[in-house]
């Protein structure tokens, strides 16, 4: 039985242009209090935050049948409470607020205020497998996979204290100080209940044709139902949309092992991710957009020996309705559907142990990421994004590492290169790469074993030279630059961590 609970109250790293970017790297949210023409709280990093809370349950449960049949079951439970304000001014509300006519908004003035994005989430599911060896020579595998996960996803008005804190940072349902129109009713900017059924068959057999030579196939069946309730808020009505996803999903994949030390491998996979929540509930045609379907191809060869694992893998994917998420003026999530999207590349790792303690980690990945398709702009027109990279995605990663763990005492040094990435569908933003450095270090303590089975104080140095950077595409948009017809968006970007500080206490019971 394992039992995970965490909770953090954090604040927001602000989103920049490249513009701003450069202007001034550490420009964040306003440290200091600014105020609107009618003294109303505007701007202050304290409205800014991201407080969230996570439990997770799970455990497993393995059942000898047979000498040749085993059942295993494996139930989980995930519960998430919190949300985010992103906002880069305090949100605005008043009696003429009310753009759908949900609400009595006579008893309100305008004013300024908190709004997070609050979400509750509660995912219970189980996992079912039966193994059968029927023989030497084949091994059968049986499964199901079942979850039911509901989704409340609201946006309260929380009045703002003297001191330019939320009166309540948590905007959980319910909450204290959330403004009531008239009639006694919770204002909310969205305010939308999602269920999600997902069901998922499959069949797989293990034929080991020789003790070298493994072959295997099996064919699953994936079927997930999106029930929305959007119960009404500030900029849209009550209305209720459900949209449902299923697909067959083979894979298969042969391996050899020429010795104890060797394996050459080869996989194919077919896979399905379903549209978010927000597809139901975005304006437009979005609860139209389809599920993302890939064939994944890997061929690859593997070494292994005690003090050393060396790997080089070639992939290749072919995307149908490639899914990018994106954010809106807002801070809300939004789905792109980019169209066809082919990526290859190639991965190599190579770890192992040194003499006296020390131990190696590197890695390296080449990917291109190429567009198929151009495509159509919220106004009709084609832009040119055909044979243009993926935006957020960078051709070259590479991590390296140097550690030393005694049992005891532990400690390592590591650096990551990422290479540039684009901004835009029609790549004409690049963000230049980056390296960072981090250093870790930590003692394993001794313990009685009995109550506490092993505890770590850890402590971490992340970013240690300090690096300005942009990290990652927050807003990716169709085009950075004017084309005939369609006018220039620009891309916002997350920012990266400064240096970083951190001490942990680990304890397993």
């Amino acid at each position: 039985l394992i039992m995970k609970y965490n909770r953090q109250d954090n604040s927001n790293y602000n989103t920049l242009s490249k513009a701003q970017f450069e202007e001034d790297p550490r420009q964040d949210y306003s440290t200091t209090p600014v105020y609107n023409s009618k003294g109303q709280l505007s701007k202050y990093y304290k409205l800014n935050r991201n407080p969230f809370e996570t439990f997770t349950l799970s455990f497993a449960q393995r059942l000898q049948l047979r000498d040749n049949l085993a059942l295993t079951v494996q139930p989980y439970y995930y519960w998430g409470n919190g949300g985010s304000f992103t906002g880069q001014t305090a949100s605005v509300l008043s009696n003429t607020s009310d753009t759908a006519g949900q609400y009595d908004l006579s008893n309100l003035t305008s004013n300024t205020y908190y709004r997070p994005s609050w979400t509750q989430t509660w995912r219970p599911g189980v996992t079912t497998k039966l193994k059968w060896d029927i023989n030497d020579e084949h091994s059968l595998d049986i499964g199901y996979w079942y979850e039911r996960a509901r989704q409340s996803q609201t946006q309260p008005f929380i009045s703002i204290q003297d001191d330019g804190n939320p009166a309540n940072v948590s905007g959980k349902p319910g909450g204290s100080d959330q403004v009531k129109d008239a009639n006694g009713n919770t204002v909310q900017g969205r305010n939308q209940y999602t269920v999600t059924p997902a069901h998922k068959v499959w069949l797989q057999d293990s034929w080991f044709v020789t003790p070298d030579w493994t072959l295997v196939g099996g064919l699953a069946y994936q079927y997930v139902e999106r029930k929305g309730d959007n119960k009404g808020s500030l900029y849209s009505a009550a209305e209720k949309r459900q949209a449902t996803y299923h697909e067959f999903l083979p894979n298969f994949s042969i391996s050899y092992k020429p010795d104890s030390e060797n394996q050459l491998f080869y996989n194919l996979t077919r896979n399905m991710r379903t549209p978010p929540n927000y597809v139901l509930y975005n304006v437009g045609d979005s609860i139209s957009t389809k599920p993302e379907l890939s064939w994944n191809h890997e061929l690859g060869w593997r070494f292994q020996r005690e003090d050393m694992l060396l790997s080089a893998t070639l992939f290749y994917m072919r995307y149908t309705d490639r899914q990018i998420s994106t954010t809106n003026a807002d801070g809300d999530y939004e789905m792109m559907n980019i169209g066809s999207v082919e990526s290859k590349g190639l991965e190599l790792e190579w770890s192992g142990k040194l003499p006296y303690n020390f131990n190696y980690y590197t890695s390296y990945t080449y990917t291109h990421s190429e567009q198929k398709d151009d495509i159509v702009s919220n106004g009709g027109h084609p832009l040119p994004t055909a044979g243009k990279t993926v935006p957020n995605v960078p051709k070259n990663m590479l991590n390296a590492s140097l550690g030393y763990d005694d049992g005891l005492y532990y400690g390592s040094f590591g650096g990551k290169y990422v290479s540039s990435f684009y901004g835009d569908l029609t790549n004409d933003e690049k963000i230049g790469g980056r390296t960072v450095f981090d250093v870790a270090a930590g003692v394993h303590l001794p313990v009685d074993k009995k109550i506490v089975k092993s505890a770590t104080l850890r402590f971490g140095i992340d970013n240690l030279f300090d690096k300005q950077y942009l990290t990652s595409v927050r807003s990716t948009t169709f085009n950075a630059a004017a084309y005939d017809g369609v006018k220039a968006s620009t891309p916002y970007y997350n920012v990266g961590e400064e240096r970083t500080f951190s001490v942990s206490l680990e304890a397993t019971f």
